[in-house]
């Protein structure tokens, strides 16, 4: 690295599983393999994925913030960033982003938001306080062009300050569990993975495969996650009398061992920024089907890896279900797995993060 070594400092709630979490793990492992200081801080307790984070070498500080705003919560922060000599402070979502700005410049650092979803994820307030602190932000990086768009309608993504960062992965995982789409035809395998929360739209999702389960006898569908809406989902499985067909797999505790089993990955959501499971499933080699929320189609191409449906629309996710079941389902997982090989693996997103810090910093 001919460059001196950054001290990178991200900051979550917490290290929770979750698509945001895993990001933020990931991208600090591979700034810490890059040869950088990487660190997390979490404002709450440390969650499920703070073992991880340690195996790897990188450092979890958690602040175990009480309910509520806490002014001693932001200076402690910025005594643990001015300990540290953080250069980078690296906030992910609005939830927290006020507590790392004003943490950040108390200890001199540059200051960087990345909005990983839309604003559905986010309380009014919460968007108060972001809105306050983006003169102590350096830049408002988003994870895909359609979430850019739409803070800039919302007047919170201030055109000099914005920047678009696709996601990405660990891809080996997935590349080498590659599944095989459409070799047990006329078995149709179709599954999705993901919390079950409201943004997920489950629901639409049962009753897209209800329509399609009347034209074609042999197709099945896989989901796997947890969440606030287990029960609710299980019994609109029983009353759509869908339980020979539908099979709830519970959390999806190693993906790609899931991914693999499956000839089509389906994602039902009606509020998205960029999944890491869209990658995930690429990177398996898996066709898409997804609803055009969020910036999925901004790395799926339409008609060749994916096709896509209305948010919030079941009939129309039958119809890119149906579509893609009598397509050329290995030729579209061979398009979609060099797609995500080329361009989405953690390490590139980790030179794009990593040229940013730069840039803000030589200012």
């Amino acid at each position: 690295m001919s460059q001196p070594p950054l001290r990178i400092v991200e900051i979550v709630e917490s290290l929770d599983v979750g698509g945001l979490e895993r990001m933020a793990l990931q991208l600090a492992i591979a700034h810490w393999k890059a040869g950088h200081s990487s660190a997390i801080y979490t404002v709450f307790g440390p969650g499920a994925l703070e073992g991880e984070a340690r195996s790897a070498g990188v450092r979890v500080v958690s602040f175990h913030k009480r309910p509520g705003f806490s002014v001693g919560a932001v200076l402690r922060l910025a005594r643990q960033l001015r300990a540290d000599g953080a250069q980078i402070v690296h906030t992910h979502n609005s939830s927290i982003h006020h507590y790392g700005a004003v943490a950040g410049k108390l200890a001199g650092a540059v200051v960087v938001n990345t909005r990983h979803g839309l604003a559905l994820h986010s309380s009014g307030r919460q968007e108060v306080y972001f809105k306050a602190v983006l003169p102590l932000t350096s830049a408002v990086v988003f994870v895909c062009q359609y979430g850019r768009r739409y803070f800039a309608q919302k007047g919170t993504a201030p055109e000099a300050k914005s920047e678009v960062i696709l996601n990405g992965i660990p891809l080996e995982p997935f590349q080498q569990l590659r599944a095989a789409p459409g070799s047990m035809r006329p078995k149709i395998r179709f599954g999705t993975i993901g919390r079950l929360v409201k943004a997920k739209a489950h629901g639409d999702l049962l009753e897209a495969f209800a329509l399609v389960a009347r034209e074609l006898p042999e197709a099945e569908l896989d989901i796997w996650g947890y969440g606030p809406l287990q029960a609710e989902l299980e019994d609109r499985i029983a009353a759509l009398e869908l339980g020979s067909r539908v099979h709830y797999r519970g959390p999806a505790s190693n993906p790609a061992e899931a991914l693999r089993t499956l000839d089509i990955f389906v994602l039902s959501s009606i509020s998205e920024g960029l999944p890491l499971v869209i990658l995930e499933a690429m990177a398996a080699g898996l066709p898409i089907v997804s609803t055009r929320a969020g910036g999925v189609a901004e790395v799926a191409p339409e008609g060749t890896a994916a096709w896509f449906a209305e948010p919030g629309n079941p009939a129309s996710l039958a119809e890119a279900m149906r579509q893609a079941a009598v397509s050329d389902l290995a030729a579209a997982g061979c398009v979609a797995y060099e797609i995500a090989s080329r361009d989405y693996g953690v390490e590139t997103m980790q030179r794009h993060y990593e040229s940013l810090f730069l840039r803000l910093l030589q200012r």
